[in-house]
């Protein structure tokens, strides 16, 4: 982004003629420079949220500009600054600080388990396991506490099951054997699971995968990251900027008022199942279930003091702590914790080294891109062009 424009990207307080920000915008647009543009768009957006035109024509530049790598759509958030926080929220939200970001991509949902299989070349679920366990370095193979993250996985990221019940029931590869020698499957046993269409083949690509550690999602990310592409768990700040979709000031991703059924998958700690990803409106940078639905892991360590003195470009957290931070709430939460400001925390530790916090039926990641190709090199519109080879999946990339 250009010096003259660097305004645009500075100033965080909703100012300005929304006519000449538009007006910029679309000459931006015409002179090939659609980064300018989405933040112009941006700005626009933040000073008339109201104005259909302006509207349109942000949500058409920034459909254009998402891009499909590895089988997973990234939309683009634009560089730009925003108040982090909230200070009517919880002490560790506050206080609201002005925070200002580079641009980057983030995936339009978070991660499937099925497309975590395919993608770290794991046999796909049910079975979800690694083709190459790694030895067994104490007195429980690692393994095994794989094999519990799967039992949960098999209860909550089946794409029709309505309703959790007995593991073993969502488990169809199970033979038991009774007094008399003869062979009983786990439905006859434990019974059939609920699914809103008992006919559809069982699949695992619509859901989030849950039981998810944060080293599970580092893993995915230094194995996708090449010399051109970074691959990795947004920082805080990202999370939050993006889960606004624009909106600056605001409780949801939609605005103050509460969340409802057709809004939040929040609220539901009784029914035991989560939403598809997709099922509830996209925010206002077309980013799928940014409330509720699972925690969602960031890069960042956690510390509730970190925002007195948070860095006010581009924060990337403490440099060390004991715990990870996670965003967004989840099915099984309450209104207040589906916040775009409200913070978590859990343990990092994974199933490989026998990590046990992340083992819960609402914890998962999405990813976020940075293009590291010279400055000029866009990348191809979703849908178009090959994703990049994995190249080096064990070479440190830098940012």
């Amino acid at each position: 982004m250009g010096s003259a424009y660097d305004w645009l990207r500075t100033d965080y307080t909703a100012t300005g003629s929304p006519r000449d920000l538009l007006r910029l915008a679309r000459e931006l647009e015409d002179r090939g420079d659609p980064r300018t543009a989405a933040t112009a768009y941006d700005r626009a957006r933040m000073v008339a949220p109201a104005d259909p035109e302006i509207a349109e024509a942000r949500r058409a530049l920034l459909d254009r500009m998402a891009v499909e790598e590895h089988g997973i759509v990234f939309r683009y958030i634009p560089a730009g600054s925003f108040v982090m926080g909230s200070g009517g929220g919880d002490p560790d939200e506050r206080p609201a600080h002005p925070v200002r970001l580079d641009d980057y991509w983030l995936s339009e949902t978070p991660v499937s388990w099925a497309a975590y299989c395919d993608l770290m070349d794991w046999e796909p679920p049910p079975t979800g396991m690694p083709t190459d366990l790694p030895p067994r370095s104490g007195r429980v193979d690692p393994g095994w506490y794989l094999y519990e993250d799967n039992k949960i996985r098999l209860q909550y990221c089946e794409d029709a099951t309505v309703r959790a019940t007995d593991w073993h029931a969502h488990a169809p590869s199970h033979d038991w054997v009774d007094g008399q020698g003869r062979r009983i499957d786990s439905r006859t046993l434990f019974g059939t699971p609920r699914r809103d269409d008992p006919r559809r083949p069982w699949a695992y690509d619509r859901k989030p995968m849950v039981g998810v550690s944060w080293q599970d999602a580092e893993e995915l990310c230094a194995r996708l990251s090449t010399r051109r592409v970074r691959y990795r768990l947004p920082t805080e700040a990202e999370w939050e900027r993006a889960a606004r979709g624009g909106l600056p000031g605001h409780r949801y991703p939609w605005g103050d008022e509460p969340p409802t059924p057709d809004r939040s998958d929040c609220g539901r700690f009784d029914e035991f199942s989560i939403l598809p990803m997709r099922r509830l409106p996209p925010n206002g940078y077309g980013l799928y279930a940014m409330s509720g639905g699972v925690w969602e892991w960031t890069a960042d360590w956690y510390d509730a003091e970190y925002y007195r003195d948070s860095p006010a470009a581009n924060p990337t957290g403490p440099a060390q702590g004991q715990e990870r931070v996670l965003r967004g709430g989840s099915w099984a939460d309450c209104a207040e914790a589906v916040t775009v400001s409200f913070r978590m925390s859990r343990d990092a530790g994974s199933w490989r080294s026998g990590g046990g916090a992340h083992m819960s039926p609402n914890i998962g990641f999405r990813l976020c891109r940075k293009d590291l190709a010279p400055a000029g090199e866009g990348p191809a519109p979703a849908g178009e062009g090959p994703a990049p080879a994995r190249e080096d999946p064990a070479s440190p990339v830098t940012s």
